[in-house]
């Protein structure tokens, strides 16, 4: 989307119905990820970091019996050629760990994530004080990041995660109460480490502590995916509401009358600039090693459960939405990424039609091939410094996903 499509998306009568209102900090705005964050033991605050790493490690602790269980079952079905139950786990067990491994690397990034938000909250306060024409695209824009990100991600993720669990629940209270011979169903069917009889995963106590366990190993899910996703989405929509800003600033600039009051204009949109590109460079620094995992993840994910689904064990709900979240999953961050590029390559455009030849003045002229050529370098945001996030990546992935599937299934 560019950044003329993205003032122009905006009708007079949206900006006219829109009431007097007032920007807010993050933990207020996003008030959903900011609980995640908090509860998924990710939240960037220095105060907190001790006690954080200590969670994070106690959690590991408690949940490393369940992945060894899992481990040593995966190693059994290998023994055996079982690759059906190989892959059910991994499914599983993959996105599990990837947990983990991104509180990990939150809080290695906690001083990047928490220049994010910082910059997020002065942004939010800044925009208080501007016209109300640039408020109004600054709320719509605040506005769309909530709904895109708490009202569409998250219950995507929820729904798909407690799906396990809620199905497990129901369809054994539905055994008990209409089956003559009630039977017990797991959330995620691990056998015993010492037993080779599969009914003995069904017995108390085990049932009931493997339950336990795997309702929580759902809710931390639940928990990580929400807000460390989530924030990504935010950082790079507020990257594009920089970008939108900076381009109407520059036009109110060479609105005024005065040479010098136009000279300080630009000038306050080249400070505006530079710190636009600096929060990019914190986007891709923050989240660079998380979207370069989920490159090569995501592709080994979505094959395995293709081949789930097409098995030939029947349909099965769990799976099959847990392989849309999936690909959701990446498609989000490809499309947040991409939206990112586009913009900043037309902010060239919007530079170059803001309106500069009103100016008669040297210095000012002098400046706005430099401004031009500066936009013109796009701001990409990649995987491991080597893959570009964009749309041609995404697409590039599923056809990796369905090059791994069949190879699978021969």
């Amino acid at each position: 989307m560019n950044l003329l499509n993205f003032f122009k998306k905006y009708t007079e009568d949206d900006l006219i119905n829109i009431q007097e209102h007032h920007f807010e900090s993050f933990n207020k705005t996003y008030q959903w990820i900011a609980f995640t964050l908090t509860l998924g033991i990710m939240f960037p605050n220095p105060a907190t970091d001790r006690f954080r790493i200590i969670s994070i490690n106690v959690l590991l602790v408690c949940v490393f019996p369940l992945a060894m269980m899992v481990l040593i079952d995966m190693y059994k079905c290998w023994m055996v050629k079982d690759i059906f139950n190989i892959i059910r786990h991994s499914t599983i067990v993959g996105p599990f760990l990837g947990a983990f491994f991104k509180m990990f690397l939150m809080y290695y990034k906690r001083a990047q994530a928490k220049e994010i938000l910082d910059e997020i909250n002065r942004d939010h306060a800044s925009f208080n004080f501007l016209p109300r024409k640039q408020q109004d695209i600054a709320f719509l824009n605040v506005k769309k990041g909530v709904f895109n990100v708490e009202r569409l991600w998250a219950p995507i993720v929820s729904i798909a995660i407690m799906t396990f669990p809620g199905m497990a629940v129901v369809m054994t209270l539905y055994s008990y109460a209409f089956s003559d011979n009630p039977k017990r169903y797991m959330i995620h069917e691990v056998k015993p480490p010492n037993s080779r009889d599969p009914e003995d995963m069904l017995k108390s106590p085990y049932f009931e502590i493997l339950f336990v366990y795997e309702t929580g190993s759902a809710i931390i899910c639940v928990l990580n995916y929400t807000a460390y996703d989530g924030l990504f989405g935010i950082a790079t929509n507020h990257a594009c509401l920089k970008m939108s800003l900076c381009c109407m600033k520059l036009k109110e600039a060479f609105r005024c009358d005065s040479t010098e009051d136009m000279y300080k204009g630009i000038l306050t949109f080249i400070e505006e600039q530079k710190k636009m590109f600096r929060f990019v460079d914190l986007i891709q620094d923050t989240f660079n090693i998380w979207l370069g995992t989920i490159l090569t993840s995501t592709m080994i994910q979505i094959g395995s459960l293709l081949f789930h689904i097409s098995a030939g064990y029947g349909f099965d709900l769990r799976y099959t939405l847990f392989s849309f979240t999936s690909v959701v999953h990446i498609f989000l961050p490809c499309k947040n990424a991409a939206t990112l590029k586009d913009m900043s390559t037309e902010m060239s455009t919007m530079i170059y039609s803001s309106g500069w030849e009103r100016s008669r003045e040297r210095r000012i002229l002098r400046m706005i091939p430099f401004m031009v050529a500066r936009a013109q370098v796009p701001n990409y945001i990649t995987a491991f410094n080597l893959f570009i996030f964009d749309m041609e990546l995404f697409v590039f992935i599923l056809r990796t996903s369905y090059s791994m599937y069949t190879l699978i299934r021969s």
